[in-house]
């Protein structure tokens, strides 16, 4: 059974990647693409969309997880296949593009051992190798590495109060493995970065996408669109991003990822009751399905377009017209290439994937026959007589993505 199509999920991944991409559109290019000093404070948070992907897919993760309980006869295997070949074949043929591009044009080679790290997705382990070698692709790591362990997870987080319990458990982590990190890393740069970037540290946002899980299922719907709560909690997260952009005190990072987390799942929250037709709507939902695409797609992208925004920059003394058409012609050209790389990569590989946990399912006539066997075995024993296998437990499960 196929996990029920919730509209605003795809809008909110199509809003995460295109505020990245506006983000890194004034980080990598060079000379610097600089926003207008109206939007600065607003484009500086881009790169917090990565959090608002790992929310949304840890929300996705439980509700696929949780419709196809009574229906996979191997739940965690297929979660685990399903996870692979929807991340695996578009990210492998990033690696080859970045390896590439990375001889012809910054004359580096990548050692054996840090591709390998990348194809086994174990680079976030690494200090100084856990952003990979491919631009933004930390969140790849760190995401493969809660794929592992959303199980587990899944399994004990079967209630609001275990899931509150669990994130806050894991927000307790944050501050020994800080002061750890800092103690076997000498250099202080390095250490920050490796805790920045850590499965540790970002745990707890994934986490806190299980307790909105939690929460949206004890939300009565109708009653809250009578109230007006979806309205509300979407009016929340816009008017506390643009407060945390430009009115908040000077947060530790800490701080600002939990504020950050909350608004975003206020989002979240906010639009699975009121699907706001400004927000959700067919070009945001576009940009959800090629979010992958997107996001893998749009650093080196942007980077080789740097003379083009130069020149823009060039013509006219006002940033806002010239971040504009920067930005306008980033996504022109950025969107063709994700839609191909979605269209021939991601989903022949989703496709595969699926062939692969249909071929590996027990066929109806092999089943009967074990369980009937397993049945007169047992009873031999004096076991339960023979009878229709006990209900999945609710362990048995994109992209999370």
């Amino acid at each position: 059974m196929e996990p029920k199509k919730l509209v605003f999920i795809d809008t909110l991944r199509g809003l995460a990647a295109l505020f990245v991409v506006a983000y890194h559109l004034s980080m990598i290019t060079r000379p610097n693409v600089v926003p207008p000093t109206w939007l600065a404070n607003i484009v500086g948070a881009g790169g917090s969309g990565v959090m608002l992907f790992f929310i949304v897919s840890a929300f996705t993760l439980c509700l696929s997880m949780e419709t196809r309980a009574t229906g996979a006869a191997e739940p965690v295997t297929n979660f685990y296949l399903r996870r692979l070949f929807r991340i695996a074949p578009l990210f492998y043929l990033w690696l080859v593009l970045y390896y590439v591009r990375d001889i012809w044009y910054f004359h580096v080679f990548h050692p054996a051992g840090m591709v390998a790290q990348s194809v086994f997705f174990v680079f976030n382990l690494t200090p100084g190798q856990e952003a990979g070698y491919v631009w933004a692709s930390w969140t790849i790591g760190v995401e493969m590495l809660f794929y592992a362990m959303f199980p587990l997870i899944f399994a004990y987080a079967r209630n609001l109060g275990l899931a509150l319990a669990i994130f806050l458990f894991a927000m307790a982590l944050r501050l020994p493995w800080h002061n750890l990190t800092g103690l076997i890393i000498t250099d202080p740069n390095e250490a920050e970065a490796y805790y920045d970037y850590s499965i540790i540290f970002n745990l707890g946002v994934f986490l806190f996408g299980v307790v909105v899980y939690q929460i949206y299922k004890l939300i009565n719907h109708a009653s809250a669109i009578r109230h007006g709560a979806g309205y509300a909690l979407t009016a929340c997260f816009f008017v506390g991003l643009v407060w945390d952009c430009y009115c908040s005190p000077g947060w530790d990072r800490s701080t600002q990822v939990l504020v950050q987390t909350l608004l975003y799942s206020a989002l979240l929250l906010g639009l699975s009751i009121s699907p706001v037709t400004l927000v959700v709507n067919r070009v945001t939902q576009f940009f959800g399905k090629i979010s992958y695409s997107v996001y893998l797609s749009h650093a080196t992208i942007v980077f080789f377009m740097s003379p083009i925004f130069a020149y823009f920059y060039s013509l006219t003394e006002y940033k806002t017209l010239a971040f504009g058409a920067s930005f306008a012609t980033a996504l022109l050209v950025i969107t063709p290439i994700s839609y191909i790389t979605y269209r021939y990569v991601e989903q022949p590989g989703n496709a595969l994937g699926r062939s692969l946990i249909r071929r590996l399912a027990p066929t109806p006539q092999r089943a009967d026959a074990n369980r009937v066997g397993v049945g007169v075995s047992k009873q031999g024993q004096g076991a339960l007589p023979p009878g229709p296998p006990p209900k999945a437990q609710p362990l048995e499960t994109g992209p999370g993505r």
